[in-house]
């Protein structure tokens, strides 16, 4: 078994969008090439909302894109970690927590992300114990240093974060009298 004719065109766009200088009109023909082969290919839907989300700020387009890709393969675990980061950008965080909730119960899934995701959603809520709680539990699915890092400075961070909304104490001034 081979690559089609739709996942060849699909790593051609993937190709030309690398780095920070992408040739788009490459990957805008290569896509369109991929999606006229098979429609449903899903890599290159999940590329096309990416796209439609991150470089044309269309979400509603990105976001049918994505339920394109779970409606033709539930478990097509790539399409979740993007879908996810696209609804919590555009403020969709009640969509989001869902979509989490479905998602950590797919085979295979990169819990770790999806756990770090799920910390976003309570850092923007302000729920900073529930937050760090799930970037312990990202920690515990995480398996390299690099990510493991990364999650330790995040912790780090809404751990100074939470420290803001403490209120601070005041101090209390001794009133010693002053003799004369």
């Amino acid at each position: 078994m081979g690559l089609t004719i739709a996942d060849n065109y699909y790593l051609k766009a993937k190709g030309a969008m690398s780095g920070w200088c992408s040739d788009w009109e490459e990957v805008c023909e290569a896509l369109n090439y991929a999606l006229s082969y098979d429609e449903n290919h899903c890599a290159s839907l999940c590329l096309l909302g990416e796209i439609y989300d991150k470089h044309l700020s269309m979400p509603e387009k990105a976001f049918e894109c994505f339920d394109k890709v779970i409606a033709i393969d539930t478990y097509y675990k790539e399409v979740y970690v993007v879908y996810i980061t696209a609804l919590i950008q555009n403020n969709q965080l009640d969509r989001a927590t869902k979509l989490i909730a479905f998602a950590i119960n797919i085979q295979h899934i990169v819990k770790a992300e999806i756990y770090r995701l799920s910390s976003c959603i309570e850092e923007i809520k302000g729920n900073y114990n529930i937050c760090i709680r799930s970037l312990k539990k990202a920690k515990k699915h995480c398996y390299n240093d690099d990510d493991f890092y990364f999650l330790i400075e995040e912790e780090k961070r809404i751990k100074k974060k939470k420290a803001l909304d403490k209120p601070k104490k005041k101090k209390k001034k001794s009133k010693k009298k002053k003799k004369k």
